[in-house]
């Protein structure tokens, strides 16, 4: 066999062998079957196999993945991940369907400045009860109304138009008493004098109606004892003249006069 320099041309073995090779330490080094065996158990097949330690990526990608995994340990692509998960460092991540927490927790929530907040249960807690509770500081109803409140039970309760209408007094006099009214002992002020027959009567105007009454009275039984005195007279004078008329027996009458007659 004739010998040429290295590299002038191809060697054709025309199925021949070459024996007795040196375990290759270039890389342009021929391997012998040895060698081959040896590093294909600790290669991967093309055809697939089980990595036996890491692989250093080097900064590289892997391409290609399978889009649809099927196992938990199965690598998946990017476009997978963000179909699938949320991006806790993207403000625009948006949930795709319900998420299951499977009764655990949702820890260190914000407060929520929107209506579709989460919430925490600490926020929540500074929320007055549907089942009723107690505030701790004044509620500003910013002109609104609080409707369908039943009726009052205790003295802070809250007293609704109608059972103010219905139980209580108004101070423009606008209503009035449906039952008698007991004072307690108390006595009721500042009223004024009376102007129709149903109003009440303060003490003031009862007493100048009864000084008034007597004085009536007064002036009435003057009248009367002076007509009755009068009337007395009359018939005493009368008495008097007829019994100052003497008659004779033969009925002829006589005067008794007095001495200067």
């Amino acid at each position: 066999m004739s010998t040429q320099s290295a590299g002038e041309s191809d060697l054709g073995m025309r199925d021949h062998f070459v024996k007795n090779l040196r375990w290759p330490e270039e890389r342009h080094d021929a391997a012998n079957r040895a060698y081959v065996y040896f590093v294909a158990s600790k290669r991967l097949p093309l055809e697939g196999g089980t990595m036996q330690g890491l692989i250093d990526m080097g900064g590289n990608s892997i391409r290609k993945i399978n889009s649809n995994p099927q196992n938990e340990d199965e690598l998946v692509p990017k476009q997978w991940i963000e179909e699938n998960f949320l991006n806790h460092n993207s403000p625009a991540s948006t949930m795709a369907r319900d998420l299951n927490m499977d009764i655990r927790n949702i820890s260190y929530l914000g407060s929520p400045e929107q209506n579709h907040h989460a919430a925490s249960k600490e926020y929540a807690d500074t929320k007055l009860s549907l089942q009723g509770g107690d505030t701790q500081g004044e509620i500003g109803m910013s002109g609104n109304r609080i409707r369908h409140l039943g009726e009052p039970l205790h003295d802070n309760d809250a007293v609704r138009l109608s059972s103010a209408n219905e139980f209580y007094l108004k101070r423009d006099g606008k209503n009035w008493m449906r039952n008698g009214l007991s004072v307690g002992g108390f006595r009721v002020r500042g009223m004024e004098n009376p102007q129709e027959g149903q109003d009440g009567v303060n003490l003031q105007t009862l007493q100048t109606s009864e000084a008034r009454v007597l004085q009536e009275a007064t002036s009435s039984a003057d009248t009367a004892v002076g007509d009755a005195i009068t009337n007395h007279a009359n018939i005493l004078n009368r008495d008097i003249r007829t019994k100052s008329l003497n008659l004779d027996p033969q009925g002829i009458a006589t005067k008794n006069f007095s001495m200067g007659e």
